[in-house]
């Protein structure tokens, strides 16, 4: 029967049934703990909303410093059918997204190259470790001396910030690479660009997401602090400032501000789902709790990839089965 095609010496009869119960029953666990995820990530929400509501309406502050949540929400509502502000944050998002793809662009190659050659990261850190601290703010005025163009110092600002989380955490990947299934293919023939291509860059795939997943966050800030300080024609900074002109009105300043955090949870939440669809065995391993599986065959670290030429089985006395030696 079909239901049991998988029977077979060793598994027993039913084995394709009780296999299939078990992954059903691992699929409704995972949509149940993901439901009780989002439920309360809304009742944080809903929390947090009920406190700076009844915090700004008990009197203990002033109505114009800190405005109501409720009227928060109104303004963030209304901005998203204004087209100035739209065009503001179209600026912003700009600016930020090619500082972004900017710095992954230098960070991933520069960390495949520093990882790969030991004597060059060991030369290399040093520079690394004294350039990461340097706030990018702090180089605000030199930027602007530089590139001159509000936009261009922006994403000159945002490129050097995000850089170094990619770079380390491509770094990191490197080094958690499973060193049995490198020097698996190294035996096979594989030259060190097919072991980066089949095993290096897969394993540290996840890691480079997680990098650019920190480096967007940073990016942002960035972004909106560059604009702040600097200036521009344009961009969600700048908007803020003007919001605090003439008076100033706190419940668009704080909208304004909740849009960027909108901005970084969407930016986040793609990510995820990029580095979920690129490196689906690094979900599996993580849910699973095991250890890695060799990169592009979802198999065993031991198991040779695919394409890779059979080894010739070895006698005790170290030659093959047509005579030649090891």
């Amino acid at each position: 029967m079909k239901g049991d095609a998988r029977s077979g010496p060793g598994l027993g009869p039913g084995f394709g049934a009780r296999a299939r119960i078990r992954a059903g029953a691992r699929s409704g666990g995972l949509v149940e703990r993901r439901s009780v995820r989002v439920l309360l990530g809304a009742l944080g929400l809903c929390g947090a909303f009920l406190v700076v509501e009844l915090v700004a309406r008990s009197g203990v502050f002033d109505d114009q410093a800190l405005p109501p949540a409720s009227a928060v929400l109104a303004r963030a509502a209304e901005m998203a059918v204004d087209d100035g502000f739209l065009d503001d944050l179209r600026t912003t998002v700009s600016a930020w997204l090619g500082g972004l793809a900017l710095a992954v662009a230098l960070a991933v190659p520069a960390g495949l190259l520093l990882g790969s050659l030991p004597r060059l990261r060991a030369a290399a850190l040093a520079v690394v470790e004294l350039a990461r601290p340097i706030p990018s703010v702090a180089l605000i005025p030199l930027a602007i001396l530089v590139f001159v163009e509000p936009d261009r110092v922006e994403r000159s600002l945002v490129c050097y910030a995000a850089l170094w989380p990619v770079l380390l955490n491509t770094l990191y990947g490197l080094r958690d690479v499973d060193p049995v299934a490198k020097e698996t293919l190294r035996s096979f023939g594989f030259g060190p660009l097919a072991v980066m291509w089949r095993v290096s860059l897969p394993s540290a795939g996840p890691f480079v997401v997680t990098g650019v997943r920190i480096a967007a966050s940073v990016g942002l800030i960035v972004a909106v602090s560059a604009e702040l300080r600097a200036g521009g024609d344009g961009g969600l900074g700048v908007y803020l400032l003007d919001s605090q002109s003439g008076g100033g009105r706190p419940d668009l300043m704080v909208a304004g501000a909740c849009w960027a955090g909108v901005l970084g949870v969407a930016a986040n939440a793609g990510l995820v789902g990029v580095g979920r669809l690129l490196f689906p065995h690094s979900v599996r391993s993580a849910r699973s709790g095991r250890g890695r599986p060799f990169p592009g065959t979802g198999g065993s670290a031991t198991r040779p990839p695919r394409g890779a030429p059979r080894a010739r089985p070895h006698t005790p006395d170290g030659l093959n089965r047509s005579g030649a030696g090891r």
